[in-house]
C-alpha cells in the first residue's frame, strides 16, 4: 500500500505543484478575459463620451445671507458633447452634481470645514412625452423642458441654494468656499459589451472654483 501511494505521489508531482495548478488556471482565464476585452477597449471612442472639448466650467460663484441662511449663487458652463447629448436622447441618464466646501481659515492651526453641500440632479429624456426631465435628487422635485438646451440652461444658473445656517458663521473670521461641478453619463453600454465590461461611467469634472467669504 505504501509503495502504491508513493507511486501516485510521484505521478502527481509535489504537493506545492498540485496546489499551484488551480491558481495558474485562474490566471490563464483572466488572460483570456483580457484578450476578449481588447476589442471593447479599442471601440471606446465609439461609446458615448462627455468630453470633446466643449466648455464645462464654473464661471462664477458667491455666498450671500438670506433669511438667516447662507445661499449659493453660481453660473456654470454645462456644454455637453454631441455623443453625450445623443446618449441622453436615447434614454441614458446624466447626473449633474455640485460639490461645495466651506472652510474657516486659521493662521496657526489647521483649517476647519464648517459646511459642505452635495447637490445632485438627473437629466433624462422621456420619449413618450418628448420632454427632457430634470429630477432634483436631493428634494425629489421634477421639472420638464422641451429641449436639452433649455434644461442645461436652467441648471447653469444656480440661485438661492441653501448651504449653511448664518448662525454658524462667525463675524470677523475669514472663510474660503470651493465649488466644482461633475457630470456623469451613467450606463449606456451596448448589450454585447455588458458581459465583458461590468460598468463604465463617462465623467467630466470642473476645476475647483475658490473664493474668500468674509461675513
Amino acid at each position: 500500500m505504501n509503495r502504491t501511494v508513493a507511486a501516485l505521489d510521484r505521478t502527481r508531482g509535489p504537493p506545492w505543484r498540485r496546489l499551484a495548478a488551480p491558481a495558474l488556471a485562474a490566471l490563464a482565464a483572466l488572460g483570456a478575459l483580457g484578450a476578449l476585452g481588447a476589442p471593447a477597449a479599442a471601440r471606446a471612442d465609439e461609446l458615448p463620451t462627455i468630453d470633446d472639448g466643449a466648455r464645462f466650467d464654473v464661471r462664477s460663484a458667491y455666498l450671500e445671507p438670506a433669511e438667516h441662511v447662507y445661499q449659493l449663487n453660481a453660473t456654470l458652463d454645462l456644454a455637453l458633447s454631441k455623443n453625450a447629448e445623443q446618449a441622453i436622447h436615447e434614454g441614458v441618464p446624466v447626473i449633474l452634481e455640485l460639490d461645495l466646501s466651506l472652510v474657516r481659515k486659521r493662521r496657526y492651526l489647521p483649517d476647519v470645514e464648517v459646511g459642505s453641500l452635495a447637490q445632485r440632479w438627473q437629466i433624462h429624456y422621456h420619449a413618450l412625452s418628448e420632454r427632457y426631465l430634470v429630477n432634483n435628487l436631493n428634494s425629489g422635485q421634477q421639472t420638464s423642458y422641451s429641449t436639452l438646451a433649455a434644461a442645461l440652461g436652467a441648471l447653469s444658473e444656480v440661485r438661492g441654494l441653501p448651504v449653511i445656517d448664518e448662525a454658524l458663521i462667525e463675524k470677523g473670521q475669514r472663510y474660503e468656499a470651493s465649488l466644482r461641478a461633475t457630470a456623469v453619463v451613467e450606463g449606456g453600454l451596448p448589450n454585447a459589451l455588458r458581459f465583458i465590461i461590468f460598468w463604465i461611467d463617462w465623467k467630466r469634472t470642473t476645476d475647483w472654483y475658490t473664493w474668500t467669504v468674509r461675513p
